[in-house]
């Protein structure tokens, strides 16, 4: 873990990543063990899987709702407030999901370049219970990404009309096929900002599969060859 705070500027950045520092230093300072950092970074991390997918069921229900208020034989068939609605539903969901997928990237970076320079751990996880965490935020952008994907305008997508996913799930899947870079080429993004979107998310999802999983895996290795070559070498 870092010994000394990041920027103040990355409160604009990733808001989430800030405010997980600050609890890390509060912890620290009130001389909390190591058995407790842990359980409040699984704790933390948990927390934050759930409400990737309270995130999605959100906002499927809400795109449903919106539809119906919007639709002809609805409430009101207005298209610019249509519009209108589901750019304010974006915004409220793109600073928390944006700011929860830099705070990934930036912190499992930064643990497995602690990792690589032999520093001090202060917590007590072990490379399993980080392999874990890993591959919980890495299904955790998956939906993060599908939900940001599923509220943008249909417009943003390639297509004669754009195109419209049909279900939370299937916004979901493309963002799954993307992260992974498998690239069907079935859904494809046309706008500028959605494509830089994209690239975003396969470099997040690089630094948990190619850094963060294979540091831990290749660590945890050399530690346990180490045991048994050292408990080879007690018996001779």
């Amino acid at each position: 873990m870092k010994k000394n705070k990041s920027s103040k500027y990355w409160w604009l950045l990733s808001p989430t990543y800030k405010y997980a520092e600050q609890k890390k230093f509060e912890l620290r300072a009130a001389n909390a063990s190591k058995v407790a950092i842990t359980n409040a970074l699984k704790k933390y991390n948990k927390r934050y899987f759930i409400a990737s997918i309270v995130f999605a069921i959100a906002a499927q229900l809400l795109v449903s709702l919106g539809d119906y208020i919007y639709e002809p034989d609805g409430f009101y068939s207005d298209m610019y407030m249509k519009w209108i609605f589901g750019i304010s539903v974006l915004i409220m969901c793109w600073g928390y999901l944006f700011s929860r997928a830099v705070e990934i990237c930036k912190a499992f970076l930064e643990d497995a370049i602690e990792k690589l320079n032999g520093d001090e751990p202060t917590s007590d996880l072990k490379f399993g219970d980080r392999l874990y965490l890993s591959l919980k935020s890495y299904l955790e952008l998956i939906i993060n990404f599908g939900t940001i994907y599923f509220l943008v305008p249909a417009c943003f997508f390639k297509g004669k009309s754009g195109y419209d996913f049909v279900s939370i799930l299937e916004s979901i899947y493309f963002s799954g096929v993307t992260i992974t870079t498998l690239g069907y080429g079935d859904i494809s993004p046309s706008n500028f900002v959605l494509q830089f979107v994209t690239v975003f998310q396969v470099l997040v999802g690089f630094s948990l599969i190619v850094v963060a999983f294979a540091i831990y895996s290749n660590l945890a290795l050399s530690k346990i060859t180490a045991e048994i070559k050292s408990a080879e070498s007690h018996e001779k």
